[in-house]
C-alpha cells in the first residue's frame, strides 16, 4: 500500500499518540479525507469499535458514509469490509472491527452503543460543547488507547470548537501560534486514585487548500480571486472568522496604522477619540482614530479595552487619550463619569444618542471605503470587526442594528465620530431630489 499524501498530512495520518485531535482548516484542505483515511486505516490494522458522528443523522449518507468508502478504496481494502446501509455501519470481515454511524439527533440510539474506543466527529462546530462532552463519556473501554477526532472549518470564535480549544474555558491553545506552527500539542498529567500518572494528550492540526495537491486549477482560482474578506479568511486561509453577514464588511487589518496613514499625513482636525463605558459589568473601550476624507478611510490605531476597573483605574488606562487635547466623545449614559474625567483634565463630552442612533452609527461606519484597524495595537477591535454579524429574523432577513455580540469598539468608534460630517443615505437621496439631481 503506497499512499500519495503530503508530509503535512502524512504525519497526522500515522500519529495515534493522542487522546483528542482537532483537524481544522479551510475549504478543500484535505482534513476530512485524511480524517476518514486515518479512521479506515486504524480499523483495518486493529480490532476497533468506532463511532462516526454528525449533528443530524440524515446528513451522514452523502458525506461521512461516502467518505469512508473512498478511504477504503484509497487504501485498497474495500474487499475486507462489509457495508450496511440501514443503519449505516461497516464491518471488517477479518478482524471484526466495526464502524457505526450516528447523529446527535438520535441520542437515545447513540447512548445504547457500548464499548466505543474511537469517535470521529465531522463538522464538529455543529455540535455544542455539551454534545462533545457526552460523546467523550462513551469512550469507556479499558486496556486500549481511546481517541476522539474532530474535524471542521474554523467558522466563528463564538463556536463550541473555538471555546473548547482556544479559550481559558477549554484547552487554551494560541490561535495565532497554530497558524504559524501548523500543529500544536498539550500534555496534561492525570494522577489516578492508585497514585499512577497518565498523560492526557491534546493535538491541533491546521491546514489550507495549499496542503491539498489534488485540487483542480479552477477551484484554486476561485479561492485566490475571492474578494469577500470573510470568505477569504475562513475558506482560503483556514482562519477563524465570522459566520454570517459582517457588519463591518469594510474592515481591513494592517500593522503600524498610525505611522503609515496618520503621522505627518493628516492634521489634528482629522483625529477623533471615542469611549464606550463598561465599568465593572462590561468592557470599557477607548479608541484613537483618524479620518482621511479624501480617501474616505477611517484609521483605528490605538485601543484601551478592559473591564472591572474603578473610575480612577480607567483614568490611568485612558491617559494617552489626552494627547493633543483632541475632543473625546463618550457614552452620555454615564454623565457622572464624564464629569469626573473632565475634572481630571480630559477634553471630554457626552455623545448624542437619539432615536435610531444605532442604525445611524451603523450606516456611518459602513459608509467608509475602508476601516483600517491596527492588527497589533487594537486586537479586541480587530476581533469584534471579524466576528460581529447581523442577527436575522424568522424569514432570514438581516435586522439592522441587531448583532450577535455586544461590540464595544463599534460604539467607541461611533461616539468618537460625533463631529464627523456624515449624511445618512436617505438624507442624501432627499437632498439630491430637492436640488433636482
Amino acid at each position: 500500500m503506497k499512499l500519495k499524501i503530503k508530509k503535512h498530512f502524512y504525519k497526522v495520518l500515522m500519529d495515534n499518540d493522542f487522546d483528542i485531535l482537532l483537524m481544522i482548516g479551510g475549504y478543500a484542505s484535505g482534513k476530512s479525507f485524511t480524517g476518514f483515511l486515518k479512521t479506515a486505516l486504524l480499523a483495518t490494522q486493529e480490532k476497533r469499535k468506532m463511532l462516526v458522528v454528525r449533528k443530524v443523522y440524515s446528513t451522514l449518507k452523502d458525506s461521512c458514509f461516502e467518505d469512508l468508502k473512498e478511504a477504503f478504496d484509497t487504501l485498497g481494502v474495500s474487499n475486507r469490509w462489509k457495508l450496511i446501509k440501514s443503519p449505516y455501519e461497516a464491518e471488517n470481515k477479518r478482524n471484526s472491527s466495526k464502524i457505526i454511524f450516528r447523529g446527535m439527533d438520535e441520542y437515545r440510539k447513540l447512548k445504547s452503543i457500548k464499548n466505543i474506543d474511537y469517535i470521529l466527529i465531522e463538522e464538529a462546530d455543529e455540535l455544542s460543547i455539551e454534545d462533545i462532552k457526552e460523546l467523550r463519556k462513551r469512550l469507556r473501554v479499558l486496556g486500549i488507547k481511546k481517541h476522539l477526532v474532530l474535524m471542521c472549518n474554523p467558522v466563528s470564535r463564538l463556536s463550541s470548537i473555538y471555546r473548547m480549544f482556544f479559550t481559558e474555558e477549554g484547552f487554551n491553545f494560541d490561535e495565532e501560534e497554530l497558524y504559524k506552527k501548523r500543529t500544536l500539542t498539550k500534555i496534561d498529567s492525570i494522577t489516578l486514585e492508585d497514585g499512577t500518572k497518565e498523560n492526557f494528550i491534546v493535538k491541533v492540526h491546521h491546514s489550507t487548500y495549499r496542503d491539498n495537491p489534488f485540487l483542480p486549477a479552477s477551484f484554486i482560482y476561485e479561492l485566490e480571486s475571492e474578494k469577500d474578506p470573510r470568505i477569504k479568511r475562513i475558506a482560503r486561509d483556514g482562519k477563524f472568522g465570522a459566520d454570517g453577514d459582517l457588519v463591518l464588511y469594510n474592515a481591513v487589518f494592517e500593522e503600524d496604522v498610525y505611522e503609515r496613514y496618520v503621522k505627518d499625513k493628516l492634521t489634528k482636525r482629522d483625529e477623533y477619540r471615542g469611549i464606550d463605558w463598561g465599568h465593572s459589568i462590561s468592557y470599557t473601550c477607548g479608541l484613537k482614530m483618524a479620518v482621511n476624507k479624501v480617501l474616505n478611510e477611517l484609521y483605528v490605531y490605538w485601543e484601551y479595552y478592559d473591564k472591572g476597573k474603578t473610575t480612577q483605574e480607567l483614568m490611568q488606562g485612558l491617559q494617552p487619550m489626552k494627547d493633543n487635547n483632541i475632543s473625546i466623545y463618550a457614552d452620555s449614559a454615564s454623565s457622572q463619569t464624564i464629569a469626573d474625567f473632565y475634572d481630571e483634565g480630559f477634553n471630554i463630552d457626552g455623545a448624542t444618542k437619539g432615536k435610531g442612533s444605532v442604525e445611524y452609527h451603523e450606516q456611518l461606519l459602513r459608509s467608509f471605503s475602508r476601516i483600517v484597524i491596527d492588527i497589533n495595537r487594537c486586537p479586541n477591535t480587530k476581533k469584534e470587526a471579524e466576528e460581529c454579524v447581523y442577527k436575522k429574523d424568522k424569514n432570514g432577513e438581516i435586522q439592522a442594528g441587531k448583532y450577535n455580540l455586544d461590540a464595544h469598539s463599534f460604539d467607541a468608534m461611533s461616539y468618537g465620530l460625533e463631529e464627523y460630517d456624515f449624511i445618512p443615505l436617505k438624507n442624501r437621496l432627499r437632498k439630491k431630489k430637492y436640488i433636482g439631481i
